[in-house]
């Protein structure tokens, strides 16, 4: 059987007017919340959605606010449970107090007259100071506090199981790129894997085994590109080609306490890989040492990459904190770094000591040394956004060339969208 190839195209750049609906529904997002006061429903694309969609929100908070000053954004966490009477629909003990239960965090920019918006992931784990929980089906709710602090704009949102949606399954999920930067794979939640330039294809995962397995979480290659893993969101992991199985965490229970898998990375001398889940632990299989675990109330963890002489970097889904191992070292972000959509995936730089960080919007967020490459960057990288476009659907993967003079993002619906020396060379784009 051959490589899965897409037919040739002119490339994510041409695709301009595919993503008007995307477009137009942001654009509808921010009026809905440009009034000249705070607002008390925040305004979502949808009303429910499964951990790993994407939703659009906006609200207005007021005049006068100042991403992580006087205002920090919003979270989202269960809903109180019908009939307690809390107000706003919150679960009991949230307030500026503090949460007393688990909750996301993310702050966004905000102009003065306190309208904001943001492209929200909906998490698979809720991280906390003390005990973080998975998130499961059921209510929750989006609250943002007004900056004159006299009240909240809410939204409840409806968490569905992604087995509910027939189009998850389908939705690409990952890429990884060949050593040369001359071919990339893309990776579908099924376990369908494609194969582009010089990567070779070596199977995808079969019907009934991925209806086992659940979503793939990542795909991450071997030394020699004649091979890859597949890992999946339960712990899963499926080796092709010349790829050697280490182990996984099927059977272990492990991701109903630490949430789902989220990323695969692989050690540099491809004899070992690391699984990252959504708490922020990390295990390690073969020669893959985990070194750490990332401070809890960073999470959800959306991101693993690896440093070229060894270790790893670990990324924060809604805060942009990246942590280094070993050290385990705050390289970039964390609590107030204002974002404009959940981060969902990260891709070191070559001297291992920065990351670029994709965001669903196709934004591109540099930390540490990261700012030097593909042209120097300070808070934004070559985008999507920076190019005036707008994604055809959310971005789920990023990976980068060996001289870490550009990289690709793909998408949702397989688009790929590449920038500075990453050649296009093809997607699942339909």
């Amino acid at each position: 059987m051959g490589p899965s190839r897409s037919a040739p195209g002119a490339g994510a750049r041409a695709r301009r007017a595919a993503g008007l609906g995307a477009g137009a529904l942001v654009l509808a997002a921010l009026l809905a919340g440009c009034g000249s006061g705070p607002s008390r429903a925040l305004v979502l694309s949808a009303r429910s959605g499964y951990p790993g969609q994407a939703v659009n929100l906006s609200g207005n908070a007021g005049p006068g606010c100042a991403p992580g000053r006087a205002w920090p954004g919003f979270s989202f966490g269960p809903a109180a449970p019908t009939g307690t009477g809390s107000p706003g629909g919150l679960a009991p003990g949230r307030g500026p107090s503090g949460p007393s239960s688990p909750e996301v965090q993310m702050a966004t920019p905000v102009a003065a007259n306190g309208s904001w918006s943001a492209t929200f992931v909906v998490p698979s784990y809720l991280p906390s100071r003390g005990k973080g929980t998975v998130v499961v089906p059921g209510r929750y709710q989006l609250w943002a506090r007004w900056c004159n602090g006299q009240g909240r704009s809410t939204a409840e949102l409806q968490v569905t199981s992604p087995g509910s949606e027939p189009a998850a399954s389908l939705r690409y999920v990952g890429i990884a790129a060949t050593s040369d930067g001359a071919g990339y794979w893309l990776v579908q939640a099924d376990g369908q894997v494609s194969a582009f330039g010089d990567a070779p294809w070596f199977g995808s995962l079969p019907a009934a085994e991925a209806r086992r397995a659940g979503p793939i979480a990542g795909i991450a290659r071997t030394y020699d590109n004649q091979g890859y893993w597949l890992a999946s969101a339960s712990g899963q992991v499926f080796s092709f080609g010349d790829a050697r199985y280490y182990g996984s965490l099927a059977g272990r229970r492990v991701t109903e306490a630490q949430g789902p898998v989220t990323a695969i990375a692989v050690t540099p001398d491809g004899r070992g890989y690391w699984l990252l889940c959504a708490s922020g632990r990390v295990y390690g299989f073969g020669d893959a040492r985990a070194e750490g675990l990332p401070p809890a109330p960073l999470g959800p963890y959306t991101g693993i990459t690896t440093r070229p002489a060894g270790g790893y970097l670990v990324m924060g889904a809604d805060n942009a904190a990246v942590v280094a191992y070993p050290g385990g070292n705050l390289v970039g972000g964390g609590p107030g770094t204002a974002l404009p959509a959940s981060l969902v995936g990260a891709a070191t730089t070559p001297s291992g000591n920065g990351a670029w960080l994709a965001a669903a919007d196709g934004t591109v967020v540099p930390v540490g040394d990261a700012t030097s490459y593909i042209p120097p960057c300070t808070t934004q990288c070559p985008s999507v956004p920076a190019n005036h476009q707008v994604v055809t659907a959310p971005v789920t993967g990023i990976a980068s060339t060996p001289s870490g003079q550009g990289y690709w993002l793909v998408g949702a619906d397989g688009n790929v969208y590449n920038f500075g020396n990453a050649p296009y060379l093809g997607s699942g784009y339909r």
